[in-house]
């Protein structure tokens, strides 16, 4: 089949089995958008999936079904330069421009992975959305509390009273030096109020006070410095059972963009965990993803989730089009 449009669509559909998240190391809140105004002017805010998050884990898994098909293992800059679309190599910017374009030509075409998704100086064929619910949604917030050993008695019993002694011990000072943390973060946000203000004299202020407050919090811990181990976690999500719809675009499209996004998928069904806090219930989706003409000439549809391998069902046209 002769390519009939400059763009081919691909119609996605991600279901939240869990929920899902993107709060770790520090950062609690979820990613939030406007997506029109009420009545009264007012912007109306959304959760989403980003779009760096799916096309981020689509690149990945295309990556990984090429370097797998390769006799020995890569070495780190092809490595980046699949997944990442990274260029290790410095030199490549000291080119004169002539010369960089016609690279550029050479390296789509001796490389399909890259001339799909592009590096950063390449651009991409590939454009994805933002995943979006069906109406406006606001984060859930999930609370978890981390426990220390002595909420087991069978793991206390295996301590002697000197190593109990310790622990409780610990825990003391941990717990003292954890409200300390809490001025830490008043004066740190405090702080960031004065550098808006650009108030020097504040910001002085405030820098000192922290140094003392964190010197205060060391001392506090003494020779053990590690983190609170019981403590309060909260973090937002996407709430379970939530559908997320977006969209897939592919520019100028040839027959192997359609192999790599399938084996994308196909990867994804197995592994379909989005997102962090897996090992505490969050980021299993299942989903779809329908690829099709500007004209609604439908090509391949996909199946995706719940562990099990894809189901992947390609039309007549489809099939041309990976033949042509």
């Amino acid at each position: 089949m002769a390519n009939p449009t400059r763009f081919l669509i691909a119609d996605l559909v991600v279901n939240t089995l869990q929920p899902v998240t993107y709060s770790h190391h520090g950062v609690r809140d979820m990613p939030m958008l406007i997506r029109g105004v009420d009545s009264a002017g007012t912007p109306q805010r959304t959760v989403y999936l980003p779009a760096g998050q799916m096309r981020g884990r689509i690149r990945h898994e295309a990556a990984l079904s090429v370097m797998r098909n390769k006799p020995e293992k890569v070495k780190l800059e092809e490595a980046y330069m699949l997944a990442l679309g990274q260029d290790l190599n410095p030199e490549e910017d000291k080119a004169p421009e002539e010369i960089r374009l016609g690279d550029q030509l050479k390296l789509r075409h001796a490389n399909p992975l890259l001339d799909l998704f592009g590096t950063w100086k390449l651009s991409s064929r590939l454009f994805v959305s933002h995943l979006l619910p069906e109406q406006n949604l606001q984060p859930d917030v999930i609370r978890n509390i981390r426990r220390d050993l002595d909420t087991n008695e069978d793991i206390m019993e295996q301590l002697g009273e000197e190593e109990q002694e310790r622990l409780y011990d610990r825990q003391m000072k941990q717990g003292q030096a954890s409200k300390v943390n809490t001025y830490i973060d008043i004066a740190e946000k405090e702080l960031k109020t004065a550098r808006r203000n650009k108030d020097q004299a504040k910001v002085d202020e405030l820098e000192a006070k922290l140094d003392e407050l964190k010197t205060l919090k060391k001392d506090t811990k003494g020779e053990d410095q590690s983190e609170n181990t019981k403590h309060l976690v909260e973090f937002q999500v996407i709430p379970a059972g939530v559908t997320l719809i977006g969209k897939l675009t592919i520019e100028r499209p040839i027959p192997s963009d359609l192999r790599f996004l399938v084996e994308a998928f196909k990867a994804i069904s197995l592994k379909p965990y989005f997102g962090a806090q897996r090992a505490r219930g969050c980021g299993e989706i299942s989903g779809s993803v329908s690829f099709r003409t500007q004209t609604d000439e439908g090509l391949i549809n996909i199946q995706f989730g719940n562990f099990k391998p894809a189901v992947v069902q390609t039309t007549e046209a489809g099939s041309a089009f990976l033949a042509a």
